[in-house]
């Protein structure tokens, strides 16, 4: 996609909330919130706000098998 000049939303990997918030801060609001090695976005979600990316990256923590969440710009609207 990158070769090709086709844009994608930009996202990062996090191991920790304090993580994730400086992903957010950087990337703005909407974000979806990816739980790596999980089955059907198990503990993932879309987050509008600093509140709900605190319980949503908490629950991905939680559910992924290496503790790691992808923030991911959303193409919401």
């Amino acid at each position: 996609m990158n070769a090709l000049g086709i844009p994608m939303p930009q996202s990062e990997p996090a191991y920790s909330i304090e993580e994730a918030k400086k992903i957010a801060d950087k990337l703005g609001f909407p974000l979806v919130i990816r739980p790596a090695y999980t089955l059907g976005g198990t503990g993932g979600g879309h987050v509008y706000n600093m509140e709900e990316l605190e319980t949503i990256v908490s629950r991905g923590l939680s559910a992924s098998l290496i503790g790691q969440v992808l923030i991911e710009e959303s193409v919401i609207g």
